[in-house]
């Protein structure tokens, strides 16, 4: 095909497969609810149920984009679509009053079958646009996946108010999964050769000997680990039942700033763009240790999806064109740093318990923030 065009036919199902890989990060705001059908005593445990998902990341990543060399990029992202739709079936098929084991088992099969979808569907994008608008497409791909983050909060207020739980969005995010596996196979996708020989565990980790592809991997860590920790800290920072809604505004205007960032991409250093971002988000992510008024938390907390639309896109596109003939190595390399989201409830959450205000929990998403505006400079001296 002509990578000079693109097309609209193959751009579609690929796009809504961004759509699916955001519904991985529906467990870390939905986590306070279930937390609050639990005991006291169960909610150290309860805090860990981020983890589940995201652990599956760091074992399964590079093995993942290993096999994608031999059954292909389509085939790897449909069966993460069969695991997503199952993990999200299996708590709703337990019942209201289950057992908390079976939140674990289901958003566990969730991460595994996300840890396909984004091995899979990132390089998938990358045989159908031209590398020169990699970083542009892949900021459009971002706004697919915050759209559905941004309807978890409405749908979820709903629910809740038309049924009394906020349960149906289980069935309803797994059906749009079927949807969008249905699209994606009837699809014909151009993709490179299968290659026989799928590279190791350790000939993708040599890979971060390159050090824009080690900047970028650990710049993603700590992307994920900030976005968890602000999906788990926002609903605890107002103190009312409609705190979720500040995931609302937060993914509005991530989506704002991914729209924003697929023009100013296009026209000027993806890096310098990043920087000025990350330093803005650490401004934020500071005052938001000390602010308490309610307009200025949920100010705070837009802006803050604001600055960190285009974090993912900028480190993944930087690695990529590093070493553009390993770009499935480097897929794996790229979600396996989004393991990282698994530390952040427990951190969060043991911070809270120490202190006693969801507040102090920022100080983990400033650290991660200052990371990435280091990372911004040195990748910007490396350029």
């Amino acid at each position: 095909m002509n990578h000079n065009q693109i097309s609209g036919r193959l751009l579609g199902p690929v796009l809504a497969g961004f759509f699916i890989m955001g519904f991985c990060d529906l467990v870390a705001p939905i986590t306070g609810r279930i937390a609050a059908d639990f005991p006291p005593e169960m909610q150290g445990v309860v805090s860990f149920l981020p983890t589940m998902v995201f652990l599956w990341f760091l074992v399964l990543s590079t093995p993942v984009a290993a096999w994608m060399n031999r059954w292909g990029r389509k085939a790897t992202a449909l069966v993460g679509y069969v695991f997503t739709c199952v993990g999200m079936m299996i708590p709703w098929a337990a019942g209201a009053d289950c057992r908390l084991v079976w939140y674990f088992v289901g958003f566990g099969l969730l991460g595994i079958g996300n840890t396909f979808v984004q091995v899979a569907v990132n390089p998938l994008l990358a045989t159908i646009v031209p590398g020169e608008r990699m970083t542009s497409f892949l900021t459009v791909g971002q706004i697919f996946r915050n759209t559905s983050l941004l309807l978890l909060a409405p749908l979820v207020t709903g629910l809740v108010a038309w049924s009394g739980s906020w349960r149906l969005l289980l069935p309803i995010y797994a059906g749009l999964t079927v949807l969008g596996g249905v699209w994606l196979q009837l699809t014909s996708i151009p993709e490179p050769p299968r290659r026989e020989h799928t590279a190791g565990l350790a000939e993708c980790f040599r890979l971060l000997k390159n050090r824009r592809v080690l900047l970028s991997t650990l710049g993603v860590a700590c992307f994920i680990a900030g976005d968890v920790a602000i999906g788990y800290l926002s609903v605890r920072l107002i103190d009312n039942p409609s705190s979720i809604l500040t995931t609302t505004g937060f993914y509005a205007c991530r989506i704002v700033g991914t729209l924003v960032g697929a023009w100013v991409l296009v026209r000027f250093s993806d890096v310098k763009y990043l920087a000025w971002n990350m330093a803005i988000g650490l401004v934020l992510a500071v005052a938001l240790i000390f602010v308490r008024n309610e307009v200025a938390i949920y100010a705070a907390i837009g802006l803050l999806g604001f600055a960190m639309a285009c974090v993912f896109a900028t480190f993944y596109a930087v690695a990529t064109k590093a070493v553009p003939e390993r770009a499935n190595e480097v897929a794996g390399l790229m979600i396996l740093a989004i393991a990282a989201g698994a530390v952040s409830g427990p951190v969060c959450g043991a911070v809270i318990r120490a202190t006693g205000s969801a507040h102090a929990g920022m100080l983990f998403v400033a650290a991660c923030l200052a990371y990435m505006l280091w990372a911004a400079f040195r990748l910007k001296r490396e350029n």
